[in-house]
């Protein structure tokens, strides 16, 4: 979560990472991270090989609505799979139950922690075999 959710994106720059979930990652469209608040996380975007899920709040002041689309937008030009949820009314940190200063969402949290669930169990299975797929065409089909 924030620091902690730019870290997951860090670590989703390791090729070796099947997936990454990033709850309310802060920095990354301002590249105000690390030594001289000067990082590389968002230009290094193409790196990522595994699945990423960012989460953010509409409210978030932390990162607002033109960085999360800087970050969506940059994303989707590296041709990252990801998924990308921004919760109506949610305010940055909405997870945190202590001293969260009213931003608590408990049912929120809740579905967010079964996105987790979800890609985690998903892409970290080993007993469904070798990953498969890949590239794929998308059909037109209703």
């Amino acid at each position: 979560m924030c620091l902690g959710g730019h870290l997951a994106y860090r670590c989703a720059l390791d090729t070796r990472i099947a997936a990454a979930v990033c709850y309310f990652a802060t920095d990354i469209h301002s590249h105000t991270l690390g030594e001289g608040m000067k990082d590389d996380s968002l230009t290094r975007a193409g790196d990522i090989k595994g699945e990423l899920v960012m989460i953010f709040g509409k409210k978030d002041n932390h990162v607002p609505p033109e960085g999360r689309d800087l970050i969506r937008k940059t994303l989707h030009e590296k041709g990252i799979t990801f998924s990308f949820y921004e919760a109506a009314w949610a305010q940055h940190a909405f997870i945190r139950d202590e001293l969260s200063k009213g931003r608590y969402d408990p049912g929120l949290t809740k579905i967010c922690f079964e996105m987790l669930l979800e890609v985690f169990n998903r892409t970290l299975r080993s007993d469904l075999g070798p990953r498969a797929g890949g590239d794929m065409e998308v059909e037109d089909v209703c």
